[in-house]
C-alpha cells in the first residue's frame, strides 16, 4: 500500500502527502491544495493521464506506492450525478433517487428530497432537516422535557456527514460523480430545538430557495423492489442548470431571413427607396401586397459576372487569418452568470419589441408583407392567411425559421408571436399547400381577386459595383499581385533557365 504519495501541480510544483490505506483521495487533495496555496475545491487528481475517483481510499484506488499524481484545474461545468439517499427503518427503508448538478450541497439535497412530494409516505412528506427529540435527560418520564434538534446524518462512502459544515460540501468537493448512494440516519445533537433552528439560518440562507424550485417528485423504492428510473427533467426541476450554448453562439431569431434561392435573396435584401402605399387587409390591418415575378429567371442571373468580386484584399485576408486563429483556441464554457445574463439580456430584448414586420410568400411566390403587434397569436396569423387565399378552406402549412436555423412549422393556437416564438424586426413565413390538398386548388392563382388588383411591383434597385482603387506599389489585392508574378515574358522565361542550370541543377554524369 501507498505511504506517500506526490502531488505536482502545472507549475511543476510539488507536494508530498504521507497516507494510510485508509486515507480518503479528496484528503489527499485538500492537504496538497493546502501545502500549495490553491483552493481545493477546483482542483482533481490525476495518474497516468487519467482522472481517478476522489471519492475512493488509499486501499481502493490501487495506486503504487509514491505515486505521481497530476493536480488539473477540474471543469467550472457541473455535471450529473444520480444520487439515491437511503432512508432509516423508521422510515420504512425506502430510498430516493433524484438527479442532481455536481455543485449541489449535502443539505440542498435533503432539502429539495424532503420537499417533494412522498406519495409513499402516508403523512404526506418527509422530514430531514427539522426534527425534534425530547431530552429526557433531567428524569423526567412525563414526555415534558426540552426540545433538542435532531440532526440528520449522511454516511457518504463509509463517512459520516453531521456537521453545518461537513453538509455545506458539494458532490463535487466529495469526489462523487456518476452514482451515488446516502445513508440517512438521525443523532441527537444535544442543542435545543430553537438555537439550532438560529444556526440553520446562518448557515444556509440560500440552501431552502433551491428546494422550491424542484417539481417533480424523487423516484421513491422499498428495499427488494426494482429502483425506477428518473427522467431527464428532473436536472432541471433541482436548480437552474441549463444546457446553454456559449454566449457568442445564443440563438436568436433571424430578422432577415435568407431563402435558398437567388431570387427569394434579393427580394429579401430590397432597397426601400421606392415607397410602397399599404392597403387595409382584413382585421384593418395594413397590408403590402407584392405581385409575384414575371420570369422564371432569377434577377441575381441577369447580372453581368466580375471576377474581381471573388478576389480578396490583404486587410480581408488579414481579418480571415485572425478569424481562423480565434476559432483554433480553446475558449472556456460561460459559467451559470453568463448564461443568466444572456438569458435576462435576451427577455429584455424581446420585452422592448412593440411589433414585427411579417412577409408572407404564398405557393405562387405572391408576398404579402403585414405588421403584427406583441399581444397578437398564432390563431391571428392563420386568420389573416386563410382570408386571403383563394381556396382557403383548404389546409395548409406555415413554415418558418427557428432559432437553430432549420426550418420549423408554425401551429396555430394561443402562442404569441413575438413572447412565445421570439419574432423580432422582420421575419420571413412561407406558406405551403398540405398534401391532401387536390391539384386544382393548388393551381395559381393562390390570393383571391381583390387581393391581386391591390398587388404592387416589387422594384430592386441594382446597386452599382465599386471600382478597386488601383495601388501603384504592387496592386490592391493578393489575386492581383499573384497574377503580376504568374505572367513571364519569353526573356524572363530564358533568363530563368539559364541560372538553373548554371547553378548546377542538370549535369552530366
Amino acid at each position: 500500500m501507498a505511504s506517500h504519495v506526490v502531488v505536482v501541480d502545472p507549475s511543476a510544483r510539488r507536494a508530498t502527502v504521507k497516507t494510510q490505506p485508509q486515507t480518503y483521495l479528496t484528503d489527499v487533495r485538500d492537504e496538497a491544495c493546502k501545502k500549495l496555496g490553491v483552493p481545493g475545491d477546483q482542483f482533481t487528481l490525476k495518474f497516468n493521464q487519467k482522472q481517478i475517483d476522489l471519492s475512493l481510499t488509499i486501499r481502493l484506488s490501487g495506486l503504487p506506492q509514491g505515486a505521481k499524481l497530476d493536480l488539473i484545474q477540474q471543469s467550472r461545468s457541473p455535471t450529473v450525478v444520480s444520487v439515491a439517499l437511503q432512508l432509516p427503518a423508521s422510515e420504512d427503508n425506502a430510498r430516493l433517487t433524484q438527479k442532481f448538478p455536481s455543485n449541489t450541497s449535502l443539505w440542498q439535497i435533503l432539502r429539495v428530497f424532503e420537499s417533494s412530494p412522498a406519495p409513499r409516505n402516508p403523512r404526506g412528506a418527509y422530514n430531514f432537516t427539522q426534527r425534534a427529540a425530547t431530552d429526557m435527560n433531567d428524569g423526567s418520564t412525563s414526555g415534558a422535557g426540552r426540545l433538542n434538534y435532531e440532526a440528520p446524518v449522511l454516511n457518504v462512502m463509509g463517512r459520516e456527514r453531521s456537521s453545518f459544515t461537513e453538509l455545506q460540501q458539494t458532490l463535487a468537493q466529495l469526489g462523487l460523480s456518476g452514482s451515488v448512494l446516502l445513508r440517512l440516519s438521525y443523532r441527537n445533537s444535544g442543542k435545543p430545538l430553537e438555537e439550532a433552528m438560529s444556526e440553520i439560518s446562518q448557515f444556509f440562507k440560500t440552501s431552502d430557495n433551491l428546494a422550491t424550485e424542484a417539481n417533480d417528485p424523487p423516484t421513491t423504492t422499498h428495499l427488494g423492489t426494482v429502483i425506477e428510473k428518473s427522467s431527464p427533467k428532473d436536472v432541471a426541476s433541482v436548480v437552474d442548470t441549463k444546457e446553454v450554448p456559449a454566449e457568442d453562439n445564443l440563438p436568436t431569431p433571424m430578422e432577415d431571413v435568407v431563402s435558398t434561392s437567388p431570387q427569394d435573396l434579393q427580394k429579401q435584401t430590397e432597397a426601400n427607396a421606392t415607397p410602397v402605399q399599404p392597403t387595409t387587409g382584413p382585421g384593418d390591418r395594413p397590408v403590402v401586397i407584392f405581385s409575384p415575378p414575371s420570369t422564371s429567371t432569377p434577377q441575381a442571373a441577369s447580372q453581368p459576372h466580375n471576377s474581381n468580386d471573388y478576389d480578396l484584399s490583404v486587410d480581408q485576408a488579414r481579418r480571415y487569418q485572425t478569424q481562423l486563429q480565434d476559432l483554433s483556441r480553446n475558449k472556456r464554457l460561460p459559467s451559470d452568470k453568463e448564461i443568466e445574463a444572456a438569458d435576462k439580456a435576451k427577455a429584455e430584448k424581446l420585452a422592448a419589441v412593440t411589433e414585427v414586420k411579417i412577409r408572407i410568400r404564398v405557393p405562387d411566390q405572391t408576398q404579402v408583407e403585414v405588421h403584427f403587434t406583441r399581444q397578437d397569436t398564432t390563431k391571428e396569423l392563420f386568420d389573416l392567411v386563410r382570408s386571403m387565399l383563394e381556396h382557403g378552406d383548404q389546409p395548409f402549412l406555415l413554415r418558418y425559421t427557428s432559432p437553430k436555423g432549420g426550418l420549423a412549422v408554425l401551429k396555430e393556437g394561443t402562442q404569441k408571436l413575438v413572447s412565445d416564438l421570439g419574432f423580432h424586426g422582420r421575419v420571413l413565413i412561407t406558406c405551403t399547400w398540405d398534401d391532401s390538398v387536390p391539384i386544382p386548388a393548388r393551381r395559381p392563382p393562390s390570393l383571391k381577386q381583390e387581393w391581386r388588383e391591390k398587388a404592387q411591383v416589387l422594384k430592386v434597385e441594382t446597386i452599382a459595383t465599386p471600382v478597386p482603387e488601383q495601388n501603384p506599389g504592387g496592386g490592391s489585392s493578393l489575386a492581383s499581385s499573384s497574377k503580376g508574378k504568374g505572367k513571364m515574358t519569353d526573356g524572363d522565361k530564358e533568363s530563368k533557365l539559364k541560372a538553373m542550370l548554371n547553378k548546377g541543377l542538370f549535369k552530366k554524369k
